[in-house]
């Protein structure tokens, strides 16, 4: 269902860890560049420690299409990196103050009204390249 999703990023873009739960089932898988989030409470900490990072995210909706219980988005998501953001090799990069505007592409499973696996894609290689990360070695 598009409903949830629709719910998903109003309360993901205000910062509403609550209502963004609120949109989850109970056992929600998540997965992006960083890895599998397996559960409500590894799903809220992916969430915060975005928010952490960039404290004025804001994802627009570009276009979204929904086919039964999946639901496909297309989305810029913008904000300032300003918080400590764990990068892909697992290394924890500090605030940098840099600006981002990143493409990226969701994927939600739904049943029941609720989200039961996300999956989120985005160009990494822009995102590193918008922090001030050389392109071949992420956390160097």
């Amino acid at each position: 269902m598009a409903d949830v999703v629709d719910r998903y990023f109003s309360a993901y873009n205000a910062h509403d860890l609550d209502a963004v739960m609120r949109c989850y089932c109970a056992k929600p898988v998540a997965v992006g560049p960083g890895g599998p989030a397996e559960g409500r409470s590894e799903v809220a900490s992916y969430h915060t420690g975005i928010w952490q990072a960039f404290p004025d995210v804001h994802a627009t909706v570009l276009q979204k299409v929904a086919d039964g219980g999946i639901t496909a988005v297309a989305a810029v998501g913008t904000g300032r990196h300003t918080g400590p953001f764990a990068i892909t090799t697992g290394e924890v990069l500090g605030a940098t103050g840099r600006y981002v505007s990143v493409r990226c592409c969701w994927f939600f499973g739904t049943e029941g009204g609720l989200i039961v696996d996300q999956q989120v894609f985005y160009d990494q290689l822009e995102l590193y390249l918008q922090l001030g990360l050389p392109p071949g070695r992420p956390g160097a």
